[in-house]
């Protein structure tokens, strides 16, 4: 594979990943409202590890695991920082 087709791939993919990543945020607003309305703090160690181990699971190229968490993680660590914003 030539280095620009692996870069088109790439662009898809993100495409693809954008309307995603908004689905995602919506629903972090919604569970920024009820932690606001019931005060819930932001941080959930047993949630994100649940998040975290439910993802690695999913992972069919095991040589990538640690790549995805680490992915996952900075999703939810931006999404902690969208709910501390707003809470």
């Amino acid at each position: 594979m030539q280095l620009e087709e692996a870069r088109q791939i790439i662009d898809s993919v993100n495409m693809e990943l954008v309307p995603l990543i908004e689905q995602r945020m919506d629903a972090v607003v919604e569970v920024t409202r009820y932690k606001r309305e019931h005060g819930l703090p932001v941080y959930d160690e047993a949630r994100e590890q649940a998040v975290l181990d439910k993802v690695s699971a999913r992972v069919q190229n095991k040589d990538y695991e640690e790549s995805v968490r680490k992915v996952f993680q900075a999703i939810m660590d931006v999404a902690k920082e969208y709910e501390e914003s707003h809470l």
